[in-house]
């Protein structure tokens, strides 16, 4: 079962039952906004799929910068998200919106977009299990691939000039990822790994 109160280094944030529950390896991201941000300049973020708002919180709470979006399809989680921002008192610095990806975000552009959006596939159920997070969450089609893939398509309408892309992904999906942003006009930059030595998130960009 899942703990209704996740503690991290900075911060706790609540888990609703129906939210995904983050992970604990969630220093991967900050390691990679550490790069990607200067807090000398401004910069717009779009997180998709905010979930808990975790990522989000991370970053409004170290970046005065940032002009953070957040965005869900479900309004069970961005409740969630908005309650974990002002449990951190940082609700002014994010800006809350129901979305299904980029549906309703209209023609806004971001220096930064970022998503660890669903990527298991269905036919290897079997060995998930243990999870209890919503399946809406965990499982996309074409082996896992078809959101990464949608958000990768679609993001280059929404970014500014030289922005980049941070998603999270499946070990086993890093060359299928190369091989696609080629596809979309967007440039590999580099992969982190997880805890356990996995490839876990990749960064592109619209610039070499």
């Amino acid at each position: 079962m899942k703990s209704n109160l996740i503690q991290f280094e900075k911060f706790n944030i609540h888990v609703s039952k129906d939210v995904f529950c983050p992970r604990e390896d969630i220093d991967i991201y900050q390691k990679i906004f550490r790069n990607l941000i200067k807090n000398d300049r401004e910069f717009d973020l779009l997180e998709l799929g905010t979930g808990t708002g975790l990522i989000s919180i991370a970053i409004a709470k170290e970046y005065s910068s940032v002009n953070v979006t957040a965005t869900d399809i479900s309004l069970n989680a961005l409740q969630n998200a908005k309650e974990n921002a002002e449990r951190n008192k940082v609700s002014k610095n994010i800006k809350f919106i129901k979305s299904n990806w980029f549906s309703n975000l209209e023609d806004k552009k971001y220096n930064i977009i970022v998503s660890n959006p669903p990527y298991l596939s269905k036919k290897n159920a079997k060995h998930y299990q243990s999870l209890d997070d919503p399946d809406i969450s965990l499982y996309s089609k074409n082996d896992g691939l078809y959101d990464i893939y949608t958000i990768m398509l679609e993001s280059k309408d929404h970014f500014k000039e030289n922005s980049y892309l941070v998603i999270e992904h499946s070990h086993n999906q890093t060359l299928e990822l190369k091989n696609f942003a080629s596809k979309c006009n967007l440039c590999y930059n580099f992969t982190k790994k997880d805890i356990l030595g996995f490839n876990r998130i990749s960064v592109f960009s619209n610039f070499i």
